[in-house]
């Protein structure tokens, strides 16, 4: 089932009281009681079971929402009476003692039989009998209300019993009331404990060949630029590009040549840091040294190297004053004897040690008991018998110089050393603790440890954790605190990595991570180190497992600011109203159906991955607004209680195509599906508790459709109109099942010439161009332009409209107000062709009645069409985002004996709704007025007024709307006018487009202006129709060139993608460009030094200024010396071909005397004509004085 969000201050229902819902979380936390608990899931499977609901609905009962208001609510079983308040909705105010109550008048219910027929003295009377527990709505709103003990629920009930009525009986039982609380309770305690899933995708693993098998200790990440740098066991040093492919490695030797008979033990990497304020690392080692390597440069190399420690150097911390990078520094280590040594460097910028006078190459050697002769440069404190045993893990707290230290003995697992104080906080832990991690913003401490528990400890209150934190199956040795997401990441041994909120303490999001060394069951090996969070603006979180490195890349780390009002994160299929609830539905390409009020524009109910991961393509509601039905893209088809996202039914798909239309006919207890497997398929919709329902292809009509079919419409009381792509309409009777008129047949192709066609194109396109199943072809609404390119025309696309001879049918639109008139003769149905609108009798020979173009543009499509109640206007949507309204009330009413019609109807308004492909819209008849509900592919659907155009709102903005008061719109102004500063970033960042050809088909995130609107260009395009309030906004010309195919070749291309990232990235960590410092001196390229030029003074020319002899005999004069003749001066000395012994460029040259077929001659002819072909520039002096600063 589809995760389903409910926005209760936009719900249909009264909104809940905070402090009621609150309590219910408080009361669990405070009792320490875990999110699932045996004792609630046995109450609520016995709940559900007595009351039948396992059998009537496929339906996975919330354990913990609903069992914890049952347990909240025992208090309150001794009152009977029920109190209404303000805050509080209908069914958050039931109580136990209600619910038994409900029950047992349900249970207890035997409804009278329907009197069909009054008896008489010699016939009985005809009934019909109820099934007993059944309500209807008089019966349920008197039930509720003799059990509530008040009647001020009476109008709400009425839309309570519309909701659970999903089946449109009329009638209500047990079971569905009770589903109904149940989803709605899961739902509302989803929404208490809804954070943020940090990892939306899969994880990268790389193999580190280099570590030859070894596991990694420690990954460690250097800035300028940013690289993960991660040591082996062994002394690997493997260098990574953040997008882990990989860079460079070293390896840790000793250059020393041993030539003693002993036995030397190999040397194992304990720990290492990066030191960023003197770009170092420090890596330690069990021979007792720490080795300082310098990361400065592009290769990294061994500085200096401190030995002969008298223990095990094994974890390692470090802390600089980044105010003051070179003032001192702490390098702290714990060892495996349980003291805790400092390093204190006094200036770590300008140098560690002192520097030895040396003759060889190689690091310098600094030996341990010589430290003292450095001590201008580093001092050395021990803390002696922190611990009993080996320090597995330090961290240095500066806000009071504390330092926290663990160790795996349960005598001492965890002790934090104030200095400032003199004091000492011990924690005992049982098994001891394998890691920790600690936040000053959050003042809390986090310890994992081999019993496969996480504890939250208050760092001052050392008896008890804050909680326990169970769900790992092995011990833990990897935890990390995320303070932005106020999450904890915790590592296992099983190479598992869960995350848990810290508010909440409740798990969130578990990730298994399937290392090739930990496929076969076996217990991975890992480092000491095997966890590390890498901050913004990488943040990512990264993991190693024997020779193995895993990076999951974290999603949005904070609320992201954008002033851009999306309804969806992705372009929309359609948006459709509800009259009964005051409803429109939404769909995206992201899978995901939204409900949003009317009447303010606010989210009421959210259906997350209603098709898994497919794109939803059509929607529908049934005749009763009760259900809702959707459509995707791999052909499968949902019926949804929208109002709690229980999905009702699953109808089988009949193949892997798409859906374009869903018809519903409550009458005939059917539902009609038509899509791209050009069939009408049939599902039986009578048992509403049938989960899955099977395909019936026996339409008697057969299948007559060739094409794809793309649009359906239902005509009350049996008409049925589909068409397809290949222009074909037909007419059907839903009573018979067979062909009513056929209005147009499909052209027929030339098969043999098609698969000529198709073979000579699959050898001249790539394998990115060939289409794919049966979804070849894309979807019209994807489409941001619908007209084909000039010049070079997509092959496929080409074809398909030779082969066809008419445009494809993109909507057909039944007139119900006129079908069901006597007029016989009059037009009935309305179809988009290309940006043609037909208007067809149904009736009769004669059958196409007239036509006319609505777009302003050529060569763009109507996807979206509707009608007011009594078809007197019609509204259209192109593909150029513009809609405009047209008064048909006189149009195509009869036959005229000159032929078709031609001419446009009245235009009543036209006005810009969207940036690009208009999807559908919508006529919305509501008490305040008559609106248009449109949907585009630019991830927006926006509701206006219908006659005027008036701008109301896009849904999903912050701003909420009221329609009965006007002053709440958004009109005079428009989605371009409501922040000009937006658009202007909008406009710059969507000029740099990804050369990549899957995002330019499969992005959502491209917002690309439909190419018909550059035609209007720069000129700000103005109309004014019937309304003065009507104004076009300025049609902005957006240019993007994109091409399937490069010539500067594979490999050149991606390095210009990498060169792009890398110059992304750049920008995101030090910002941008400022230009005033770059271009000083205009487009010349200026030195680094230039860029901190402080000030520039313009000078100006003295009058009394001295004259060279060049200058002089050019004819210049200290008089008559300007700017502009400076800067044009000529300085030069000449080239080659510049006079002997002259000093001005322009003196004549006397022609050199050149010996007839002499070959030298010839060349310096050559020479001298191309030199002259070739103009010659010279740089202008620069007439700035500028400080240049050292």
């Amino acid at each position: 089932m589809a995760s389903v969000t409910l926005d209760r201050r936009f719900s249909v229902l009264p909104p809940i009281k905070k402090e009621e819902s609150m309590d219910v979380n408080s009361n669990m936390m405070n009792n320490g009681e875990n999110y699932h608990r045996t004792e609630n899931s046995e109450s609520v499977r016995k709940l559900s079971q007595e009351n039948g609901i396992s059998r009537s609905v496929n339906l996975d009962i919330p354990e913990q929402p609903f069992s914890s208001i049952l347990k909240k609510t025992r208090q309150f079983q001794e009152f009977d009476s029920f109190d209404k308040e303000e805050n509080l909705r209908l069914e958050e105010e039931i109580k136990l003692h209600h619910l038994e109550k409900l029950m047992n008048r349900f249970h207890k219910h035997k409804p009278e039989a329907i009197l069909l027929q009054a008896g008489t003295g010699f016939f009985p009377a005809k009934t019909l009998p109820r099934t007993p527990g059944c309500m209807n709505l008089a019966e349920f709103k008197q039930t509720i209300s003799d059990v509530l003990v008040t009647d001020e629920y009476d109008d709400y009930l009425e839309k309570l019993f519309m909701k659970l009525d999903s089946s449109g009986s009329g009638y209500v039982d047990w079971n569905e009331f009770c589903t109904y609380l149940l989803l709605l309770y899961r739902e509302n305690d989803y929404m208490r404990t809804k954070r943020e899933i940090p990892f939306l995708v899969e994880p990268k693993i790389r193999h580190i060949v280099q570590n030859r098998q070894e596991q990694t200790t420690k990954i460690v990440a250097v800035d300028g630029p940013t690289r993960y740098v991660t040591i082996s066991r062994e002394g690997a040093i493997s260098v990574w590009y953040p997008s882990m492919q990989y860079d460079k490695y070293y390896i840790i030797s000793d250059d020393e040549v041993d030539t003693s008979q002993k036995r030397r033990f190999k040397m194992w990497v304990t720990d290492a840091i990066y030191m960023p304020n003197c770009h170092k690392i420090a890596i330690a080692s069990t021979s007792r040294d720490i080795r300082f390597f310098d990361t400065s440069t592009a290769q990294y190399f061994e500085e200096w190297h401190l030995f002969a420690l008298p223990d095990v150097p094994y974890c390692f911390d470090y802390y600089y004053d980044k105010r003051n990078p070179n003032s001192e520094s702490l390098l702290i280590f714990g060892n495996d004897t349980g003291d805790i040594n400092i390093l204190r460097f006094y200036k770590p910028v300008t140098q560690l040690f002192n520097v030895p006078f040396k003759n060889e190459g190689g690091a310098h050697k600094i030996f341990m008991q010589n430290l003292h002769e450095h001590s201008k440069y580093i001092g050395h404190t021990v803390l002696p018998a922190v611990h009993p045993e080996l320090i597995r893990q330090v961290q240095f707290v500066p806000d009071n110089d504390m330092i926290i230290s663990s160790c795996a003995s349960p005598v001492k697992s965890i002790v934090i050393s104030v200095t400032s104080l003199k004091k000492v906080y011990v924690f005992k832990i049982d098994k001891g603790v394998e890691c920790f991690d600690f936040s000053k913003k959050l003042n809390i401490l986090v310890t994992g440890s081999l019993d496969h528990n996480i504890r939250l400890w208050n760092p001052y209150v050392t008896f008890k954790p804050m909680a326990v934190l169970e769900g790992h199956g092995t011990g833990v040795i990897g935890v990390k605190i995320h303070e932005g997401l106020m999450q904890v990441f915790s590592y296992s041994k099983e190479a598992v990595v869960k995350v848990w909120d810290i508010k909440e303490h409740a798990l969130l999001q578990t990730v298994i991570l399937k290392f090739p060394s930990s496929i076969h069951g076996r217990m991975p090996e890992h480092g000491q180190f095997p966890i590390h969070l890498q901050p913004s603006p990488q943040s990512s979180l990264l993991v190693t497992c024997n020779d193995y490195i895993g990076l999951l890349k974290l999603g949005r780390t904070s609320i992201p600011h954008s002033d851009t009002v999306n309804t969806h994160d992705t372009q929309l299929c359609c948006a459709i109203y509800n009259p009964m609830f005051k409803q429109v539905a939404t769909g995206c390409d992201s899978s995901v159906i939204a409900l949003w009020d009317i009447e303010t524009g606010n989210k009421s109910v959210v259906l997350s991955n209603a098709h898994m991961e497919e794109e939803i393509t059509c929607m529908t509601f049934d005749s009763s607004y009760r259900r809702l039905l959707s459509g995707a893209r791999n052909g499968t088809i949902k019926v949804w209680n929208f109002q709690n996202g229980h999905n009702l039914h699953k109808l089988e798909a009949v193949a892997e195509a798409e859906v374009t239309g869903i018809m519903p006919l409550l009458d005939k207890k059917i539902i009609l599906a038509v899509g791209w497997s050009r069939q009408i398929t049939l599902y039986e919709d009578s048992d509403p508790d049938s989960m899955y329902v099977h395909a019936q292809q026996t339409w008697k009509g057969g299948q007559l459709h060739k094409d794809d079919i793309l649009t359906i419409d239902f005509c009350p009381p049996n008409l049925l109109c589909t068409a397809s792509f290949d222009g074909e309409i037909i007419i059907w009777d839903v009573e018979t099942e067979k062909v009513f008129n056929r209005l147009r047949k499909g052209a027929a192709s030339n098969l043999k010439k098609k698969i000529e066609d198709m073979s000579s194109v699959t050898e001249k396109s790539t394998e990115s161009d060939r289409p794919k199943s049966m979804n070849s072809r894309p979807n019209s609404r994807h489409q941001k332009s619908h007209k084909l390119e000039k010049g070079s025309p997509s092959q496929w696309q080409a074809m398909l409209h030779k082969d066809s001879q008419t445009a494809p049918v993109d909507k057909v639109l039944f007139l119900k107000g006129r079908a069901t008139g006597r007029n016989m003769e009059v037009s009935s149905l309305v179809t988009s062709e290309g940006g043609y609108i037909r208007f067809w009798c149904l009736y009769g020979a004669r059958n196409e009645m007239g036509y006319f173009y609505a777009p302003d543009q050529p060569d763009e499509s109507i996807l979206g069409m509707c009608t007011n109640q009594n078809n007197s206007l019609l509204v259209t949507g192109d593909t150029t985002g513009h809609i405009k309204v047209w008064d048909i009330l006189s149009y195509c009413i009869r036959f005229q004996d000159k032929g078709r019609i031609k001419s446009k109807p009245l235009l009543e308004a036209h006005w810009r709704a969207h940036d690009s492909a208009i999807v559908s819209v919508e006529f919305a008849k509501h008490d305040t007025g008559d609106y248009i509900i449109s949907a585009s592919t630019d991830k927006t659907a926006r509701l206006w007024t219908l006659r005027e155009g008036q701008y109301i709102g896009t849904f999903g903005q912050k701003r909420s709307w009221n329609l009965k008061e006007p002053t709440t719109w958004a009109h005079p102004r428009t989605p371009w006018t409501l922040n000009v500063d937006s658009s202007k970033k909008d406009t710059d960042s969507s000029t740099t487009v990804s050369d990549s050809k899957s995002q330019l088909t499969d992005g959502a995130d491209l917002d690309l202006q439909p190419e018909g609107d550059k035609l209007h260009g720069n000129q700000p395009e103005k109309t004014r129709i019937k309304s003065p309030d009507l104004v076009l906004p300025p049609v902005e010309t957006k240019t993007v060139e994109t091409t399937d195919e490069t010539f500067l070749g594979i490999r050149v291309e991606k390095e210009l993608l990498r060169k792009q990232k890398d110059r992304k990235e750049r920008r995101e960590n030090f910002g941008d460009i400022t230009l005033k410092k770059t271009q000083q001196y205009g487009k010349l390229c200026s030195p680094f030094q230039a860029l901190s030029v402080p000030t520039v003074v313009d000078i100006k020319i003295p009058n009394n200024m001295p004259l060279s002899s060049r200058m002089i005999s050019k004819g210049y004069t200290s008089q008559n010396l300007t700017e502009d003749m400076v800067m044009n001066m000529d300085f030069s000395y000449g080239g080659r071909d510049s006079p002997q012994g002259g000093d001005q460029v322009g003196e004549p040259v006397a022609p050199k005397k050149v010996v007839p077929g002499s070959k030298a001659g010839s060349r310096e002819k050559e020479s001298r004509s191309s030199m002259r072909s070739t103009p010659r520039v010279f740089a202008a002096p620069t007439l700035k004085k500028h400080h240049t600063v050292a």
